[in-house]
Protein backbone atom coordinates (compact mmCIF):
# COMPACT_ATOMS: atom_id res chain seq x y z
CA UNK A 1 0.00 0.00 0.00
CA UNK A 2 1.11 3.16 -0.81
CA UNK A 3 2.26 5.63 2.26
CA UNK A 4 -0.83 8.11 1.21
CA UNK A 5 -2.69 5.70 1.27
CA UNK A 6 -1.79 3.99 4.12
CA UNK A 7 -2.22 7.52 5.89
CA UNK A 8 -6.17 7.62 4.49
CA UNK A 9 -7.09 4.54 5.39
CA UNK A 10 -5.77 4.99 9.46
CA UNK A 11 -7.34 8.35 9.47
CA UNK A 12 -11.06 7.48 8.18
CA UNK A 13 -11.10 4.63 10.69
CA UNK A 14 -8.78 5.97 13.90
CA UNK A 15 -9.36 9.90 13.37
CA UNK A 16 -7.17 12.74 12.42
CA UNK A 17 -5.30 12.79 15.99
CA UNK A 18 -3.92 9.44 15.92
CA UNK A 19 -1.17 10.68 13.71
CA UNK A 20 0.33 12.20 16.42
CA UNK A 21 0.55 8.92 18.32
CA UNK A 22 4.28 7.66 17.87
CA UNK A 23 2.71 3.97 18.33
CA UNK A 24 0.86 4.55 14.80
CA UNK A 25 4.71 4.17 13.16
CA UNK A 26 3.60 0.20 14.24
CA UNK A 27 0.26 0.62 12.39
CA UNK A 28 1.73 2.26 8.94
CA UNK A 29 4.05 -0.84 9.72
CA UNK A 30 1.73 -3.30 9.54
CA UNK A 31 -0.21 -1.66 5.81
CA UNK A 32 3.25 -1.98 4.15
CA UNK A 33 3.21 1.59 3.79
CA UNK A 34 7.18 2.20 3.77
CA UNK A 35 7.74 -0.55 1.25
CA UNK A 36 8.82 2.46 -1.61
CA UNK A 37 11.38 3.85 1.07
CA UNK A 38 12.28 2.73 4.70
CA UNK A 39 13.54 6.55 4.90
CA UNK A 40 9.52 7.20 5.50
CA UNK A 41 9.33 5.57 8.73
CA UNK A 42 12.58 7.10 10.01
CA UNK A 43 10.76 10.98 8.95
CA UNK A 44 7.74 10.32 10.11
CA UNK A 45 9.10 9.19 13.56
CA UNK A 46 10.41 12.69 13.40
CA UNK A 47 7.68 14.69 12.33
CA UNK A 48 5.60 13.04 15.29
CA UNK A 49 8.46 13.90 17.75
CA UNK A 50 9.72 16.92 16.69
CA UNK A 51 6.12 18.66 16.82
CA UNK A 52 5.48 19.01 12.78
CA UNK A 53 2.67 16.52 13.51
CA UNK A 54 0.91 18.80 15.99
CA UNK A 55 1.52 21.60 13.20
CA UNK A 56 -0.30 19.90 9.95
CA UNK A 57 -3.31 19.19 12.43
CA UNK A 58 -3.73 23.01 12.63
CA UNK A 59 -2.92 23.90 9.07
CA UNK A 60 -5.23 26.76 8.25
CA UNK A 61 -4.79 27.25 4.98
CA UNK A 62 -2.16 24.66 3.23
CA UNK A 63 -1.16 26.45 0.23
CA UNK A 64 0.31 29.31 2.28
CA UNK A 65 2.10 26.79 5.03
CA UNK A 66 2.81 23.86 3.14
CA UNK A 67 6.58 25.34 1.83
CA UNK A 68 7.12 26.75 5.80
CA UNK A 69 6.83 23.44 7.10
CA UNK A 70 8.18 21.23 4.72
CA UNK A 71 11.77 23.62 4.51
CA UNK A 72 11.80 24.24 8.24
CA UNK A 73 11.77 20.48 8.60
CA UNK A 74 14.45 19.74 5.90
CA UNK A 75 16.74 22.79 7.69
CA UNK A 76 16.29 21.26 11.17
CA UNK A 77 16.47 17.60 10.16
CA UNK A 78 18.90 17.24 6.92
CA UNK A 79 16.70 14.84 5.26
CA UNK A 80 16.65 14.26 1.42
CA UNK A 81 14.33 17.35 -0.03
CA UNK A 82 11.84 14.80 -2.29
CA UNK A 83 11.62 11.93 0.47
CA UNK A 84 10.63 14.72 3.03
CA UNK A 85 8.22 16.25 0.93
CA UNK A 86 6.53 13.18 -0.40
CA UNK A 87 5.81 12.07 3.13
CA UNK A 88 4.39 15.37 4.44
CA UNK A 89 2.52 15.94 1.08
CA UNK A 90 0.96 12.43 1.86
CA UNK A 91 -0.33 13.20 4.94
CA UNK A 92 -1.88 16.51 3.76
CA UNK A 93 -3.68 14.25 1.41
CA UNK A 94 -4.78 12.06 3.98
CA UNK A 95 -5.98 14.85 5.92
CA UNK A 96 -7.78 16.17 3.09
CA UNK A 97 -5.67 19.35 2.39
CA UNK A 98 -4.82 18.64 -0.85
CA UNK A 99 -7.29 15.70 -3.78
CA UNK A 100 -4.13 15.28 -5.75
CA UNK A 101 -2.21 12.12 -4.32
CA UNK A 102 1.34 12.63 -4.01
CA UNK A 103 3.84 11.06 -6.53
CA UNK A 104 7.20 9.22 -4.83
CA UNK A 105 10.15 9.95 -7.04
CA UNK A 106 13.53 8.24 -5.78
CA UNK A 107 16.42 10.21 -5.71
CA UNK A 108 18.78 7.99 -6.98
CA UNK A 109 22.53 9.04 -5.99
CA UNK A 110 21.20 12.08 -3.91
CA UNK A 111 22.74 12.83 -0.49
CA UNK A 112 20.23 10.78 1.32
CA UNK A 113 20.58 10.17 5.57
CA UNK A 114 19.13 7.20 7.09
CA UNK A 115 19.14 9.18 10.24
CA UNK A 116 18.60 12.57 10.89
CA UNK A 117 21.11 15.57 11.47
CA UNK A 118 22.13 15.25 15.57
CA UNK A 119 22.98 18.95 15.17
CA UNK A 120 21.77 20.67 18.36
CA UNK A 121 18.81 22.60 18.69
CA UNK A 122 20.91 25.80 18.48
CA UNK A 123 22.22 25.22 15.37
CA UNK A 124 18.82 23.79 13.54
CA UNK A 125 17.37 27.28 14.90
CA UNK A 126 20.05 29.05 12.81
CA UNK A 127 19.40 27.06 10.00
CA UNK A 128 15.79 27.63 10.06
CA UNK A 129 16.38 31.15 9.98
CA UNK A 130 18.34 31.08 7.10
CA UNK A 131 15.49 29.14 5.14
CA UNK A 132 12.93 31.06 3.37
CA UNK A 133 9.38 30.11 5.83
CA UNK A 134 7.76 32.31 3.29
CA UNK A 135 8.28 34.54 -0.10
CA UNK A 136 6.31 37.80 0.67
CA UNK A 137 5.81 39.76 -2.57
CA UNK A 138 8.33 42.97 -1.43
CA UNK A 139 10.70 43.47 1.77
CA UNK A 140 8.62 44.07 4.75
CA UNK A 141 11.74 45.97 5.85
CA UNK A 142 9.85 49.49 6.78
CA UNK A 143 9.93 50.60 10.55
CA UNK A 144 6.58 52.61 11.52
CA UNK A 145 8.84 55.86 10.49
CA UNK A 146 9.38 54.98 7.08
CA UNK A 147 5.75 53.65 6.59
CA UNK A 148 4.77 57.21 7.61
CA UNK A 149 6.53 58.42 4.33
CA UNK A 150 4.76 55.97 1.97
CA UNK A 151 2.14 57.17 -0.93
CA UNK A 152 -0.99 55.34 -0.78
CA UNK A 153 -0.76 52.93 -3.43
CA UNK A 154 2.72 51.44 -2.15
CA UNK A 155 1.72 51.46 1.58
CA UNK A 156 -1.90 49.82 0.62
CA UNK A 157 0.51 47.04 -0.93
CA UNK A 158 3.07 47.03 1.82
CA UNK A 159 0.18 46.27 4.11
CA UNK A 160 -1.27 43.75 1.59
CA UNK A 161 2.04 42.05 1.37
CA UNK A 162 2.26 41.87 4.95
CA UNK A 163 -0.79 40.77 5.61
CA UNK A 164 -0.17 37.89 3.60
CA UNK A 165 3.00 36.97 4.59
CA UNK A 166 1.91 37.06 8.92
CA UNK A 167 -1.06 34.60 8.24
CA UNK A 168 0.96 32.28 6.35
CA UNK A 169 3.41 31.74 9.41
CA UNK A 170 0.23 31.64 11.92
CA UNK A 171 0.75 28.13 13.65
CA UNK A 172 -2.25 26.69 16.12
CA UNK A 173 -1.89 24.95 19.21
CA UNK A 174 -5.04 24.56 20.33
CA UNK A 175 -7.99 22.78 17.95
CA UNK A 176 -10.49 25.19 18.54
CA UNK A 177 -13.49 23.39 16.41
CA UNK A 178 -12.72 19.95 18.77
CA UNK A 179 -11.53 21.85 22.42
CA UNK A 180 -14.47 25.25 22.26
CA UNK A 181 -17.02 24.21 19.74
CA UNK A 182 -16.73 26.79 17.59
CA UNK A 183 -15.26 27.40 14.17
CA UNK A 184 -12.85 30.21 14.06
CA UNK A 185 -11.08 32.14 11.33
CA UNK A 186 -7.93 33.92 12.58
CA UNK A 187 -6.49 37.26 10.61
CA UNK A 188 -3.56 39.47 10.90
CA UNK A 189 -4.58 42.91 10.13
CA UNK A 190 -1.34 45.44 9.58
CA UNK A 191 -2.19 49.26 10.08
CA UNK A 192 -0.66 52.41 8.59
CA UNK A 193 1.71 52.43 12.27
CA UNK A 194 2.74 49.01 11.57
CA UNK A 195 0.91 47.42 14.06
CA UNK A 196 -0.27 43.89 14.10
CA UNK A 197 -4.45 43.47 14.53
CA UNK A 198 -5.37 40.15 15.43
CA UNK A 199 -8.46 39.30 14.80
CA UNK A 200 -10.45 36.42 15.78
CA UNK A 201 -13.77 35.77 13.91
CA UNK A 202 -15.57 33.17 15.94
CA UNK A 203 -18.76 31.65 14.59
CA UNK A 204 -21.03 29.55 16.97
CA UNK A 205 -21.21 28.80 20.67
CA UNK A 206 -18.14 28.12 22.77
CA UNK A 207 -19.19 24.90 25.35
CA UNK A 208 -16.46 25.34 27.53
CA UNK A 209 -17.64 26.47 31.09
CA UNK A 210 -15.33 29.93 31.92
CA UNK A 211 -16.35 32.35 34.75
CA UNK A 212 -14.60 35.44 33.10
CA UNK A 213 -13.01 34.75 30.01
CA UNK A 214 -11.78 33.23 27.05
CA UNK A 215 -8.15 34.17 26.52
CA UNK A 216 -6.50 34.04 22.38
CA UNK A 217 -2.82 34.04 22.85
CA UNK A 218 -0.49 35.20 20.02
CA UNK A 219 2.91 34.51 20.15
CA UNK A 220 5.76 36.76 17.71
CA UNK A 221 9.09 34.63 17.70
CA UNK A 222 11.52 36.53 15.99
CA UNK A 223 14.25 35.16 12.83
CA UNK A 224 16.20 33.12 15.26
CA UNK A 225 12.92 31.30 16.94
CA UNK A 226 13.22 33.70 20.44
CA UNK A 227 9.97 34.84 21.50
CA UNK A 228 9.28 38.53 20.86
CA UNK A 229 6.15 39.60 22.72
CA UNK A 230 2.89 37.39 23.74
CA UNK A 231 -0.22 39.23 23.06
CA UNK A 232 -3.82 38.30 24.79
CA UNK A 233 -7.70 38.88 23.12
CA UNK A 234 -10.41 38.13 25.58
CA UNK A 235 -13.76 37.00 24.76
CA UNK A 236 -16.26 37.59 27.71
CA UNK A 237 -19.33 35.57 28.99
CA UNK A 238 -21.77 38.10 27.61
CA UNK A 239 -21.39 37.27 23.64
CA UNK A 240 -23.89 36.16 20.89
CA UNK A 241 -23.09 32.91 18.78
CA UNK A 242 -20.90 35.11 16.27
CA UNK A 243 -18.35 37.51 16.86
CA UNK A 244 -15.41 39.23 16.24
CA UNK A 245 -12.63 39.53 18.81
CA UNK A 246 -9.25 42.10 18.63
CA UNK A 247 -6.40 42.55 19.85
CA UNK A 248 -3.28 44.88 19.18
CA UNK A 249 0.39 44.45 19.13
CA UNK A 250 2.57 47.33 19.01
CA UNK A 251 5.33 47.80 16.23
CA UNK A 252 8.17 48.75 19.27
CA UNK A 253 8.16 45.42 19.84
CA UNK A 254 9.14 43.82 16.39
CA UNK A 255 9.83 47.16 14.75
CA UNK A 256 9.25 45.54 11.19
CA UNK A 257 6.82 42.73 9.74
CA UNK A 258 9.97 41.15 8.31
CA UNK A 259 11.23 40.18 11.59
CA UNK A 260 8.67 37.83 12.69
CA UNK A 261 9.03 34.69 11.88
CA UNK A 262 6.36 32.83 13.66
CA UNK A 263 3.03 33.46 15.29
CA UNK A 264 2.03 31.06 17.62
CA UNK A 265 -1.97 31.05 18.55
CA UNK A 266 -3.75 29.17 21.10
CA UNK A 267 -6.33 29.56 23.83
CA UNK A 268 -6.76 29.24 28.39
CA UNK A 269 -9.63 30.13 30.47
CA UNK A 270 -9.54 32.70 32.92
Amino acid sequence: MKLYEAIETIINEFGKDIIANAKVVNMFSDYNAFEESKTFKIILKNLIAEGYIEQLLYVRDWDKSQDRIINNFIAATSFNEANASYVINSLAYGLGYIKTAPAYKSSIGASQPSTPSKAPKTASRSQQSATTTSQPSIALDKTPSQLEKLGEASMRKYKEAAEAYLESIVEFKSDFEKELGVKIKTYMEFDQFGDILPKFEIDGRIKVKYNYAIMFYVLLYDQNDRMITKSEVYVGTNRKSFEVAQGSIDSSTFHRAGNIKRIVVYWETN
